[in-house]
């Protein structure tokens, strides 16, 4: 090209250039704006939504996880946020230019849940009552498991003076499902049962207010665990036995789970952590039942275990109709229809707490109890493990 061509070469090109660069700018600033939006493999997502209740629950809950403080409202699911995964990714320098954004799981499918749920007991046909102290941590995870597990819509909580009261806190099953009983604190004697029969006073007030109320009440503790072993479902399993109007309560054999060598508290459930069970033994715990009694025929305890005394002449069985006599042991030990896995000891640590805390009546959980059950002949048990929620 000539010399003189040149000039009017760049003349006709100099729209073509800012057209370019202005193209460049918007493409940059998209590129700013929405930067945060991009995915790299460095980002690793983890977390699940809780189960979400059904049957009817929906809308009645909390904004707290299990456990934590309350912050005001009724009692709710809420889904498990990304921030611990966001906080973990941006910690690291991973030599990209990350940032993750809030991810709406509630479009993830929930687990689903093991075994089947029954249907829940509307009617309150049946109940729990308890007592407990300062066990925040392991009666959410008590409620959650009968309220889904069997269906339990009453749940009589005496609180033997917990600070702050465990009425305060909110826990992953309906408000409307609790009802908490609170009594001062009393100093706690370690050395000594000075309180011996608070805790049977607790359960007969509730069997005896309440009685026209359910047609069964538990009496239970928060690291027992039901589990119904025959196919039947807890309320079908009870209805069974009102039919026969001899019967007053069923008991059902302990099966004591130990420390599974843990020595601090697990961040999991307990049903996960604590696999390993002791061995029946005529001679050991596992003889021990806990009782549902029918209300109607309610008279007198003899201790948190079976009853002493009831109406018209009816008496306590075990799940195959056999006699359960004081001091309120079953022997031959079955759990062919149900049973009650106890958390005996738990992690180390929880034990240590456990023996500060004390119990209820006075006195404490002892070394020697520590090292009978961890001692006992142990096997893996695992059936509570694969329970959702």
């Amino acid at each position: 090209m000539s010399r003189t061509g040149r000039p009017a070469l760049t003349l006709r090109l100099r729209p073509l250039l800012s057209i370019v660069l202005v193209c460049a700018f918007f493409i940059l600033l998209w590129y700013g704006t929405n930067r945060d939006s991009r995915w790299h493999p460095s980002q690793v997502l983890s977390g699940a939504s809780i189960w979400q209740q059904q049957g009817g629950d929906s809308g009645n809950g909390n904004n707290n996880r299990p456990g934590t403080k309350a912050s005001g409202g009724k009692n709710r699911v809420e889904d498990v946020k990304m921030s611990q995964a966001k906080s973990n990714a941006n910690s690291q320098d991973t030599g990209y230019d990350v940032a993750i954004t809030e991810v709406d799981e509630s479009k993830w499918p929930s687990p689903s849940p093991y075994p089947p749920l029954p249907t829940a007991d509307t009617e309150e046909y049946m109940s729990v009552c308890m007592s407990v102290k300062n066990q925040t941590l392991d009666l959410a995870e008590f409620l959650v498991h009968h309220y889904h597990h069997h269906g339990i819509r009453r749940f009589y909580i005496h609180d033997d003076g917990t600070e702050p009261p465990l009425s305060t806190y909110n826990y992953s099953i309906p408000s409307s499902a609790l009802t908490f009983i609170y009594h001062a604190p009393v100093p706690h004697n370690p050395n000594a049962e000075d309180r011996a029969g608070i805790q049977e006073k607790y359960y007969t007030d509730c069997a005896t207010q309440h009685r026209e109320k359910h047609t069964w009440m538990g009496f239970l503790d928060a690291d027992e665990y039901i589990e119904m072993t025959g196919g039947e479902t807890l309320s079908d399993f009870l209805h069974e036995w009102a039919r026969n109007e001899t019967v007053g309560a069923v008991g059902m054999n302990w099966l004591l789970h130990s420390s599974a060598g843990l020595l601090t508290r697990p961040e999991g459930d307990s049903r996960k952590a604590y696999n390993k069970c002791i061995i029946d033994n005529p001679n050991n715990d596992n003889q021990a039942v806990k009782s549902f009694v029918r209300l109607s025929l309610f008279e007198r305890l003899h201790n948190v275990h079976c009853m002493a005394e009831m109406k018209n002449g009816a008496i306590e069985v075990g799940e195959h109709g056999d006699q359960v006599h004081v001091p309120c042991s079953r022997k031959p030990i079955s759990r062919d229809r149900w049973g009650l896995h106890h958390f005996a000891t738990k992690s180390r640590q929880e034990f240590l707490e456990k023996q500060m805390r004390g119990h209820i009546q006075g006195g404490g959980a002892s070394e020697d109890w520590w090292h009978q059950v961890e001692n006992e002949e142990q096997w893996d048990c695992l059936s509570l493990t694969k329970y959702v929620p």
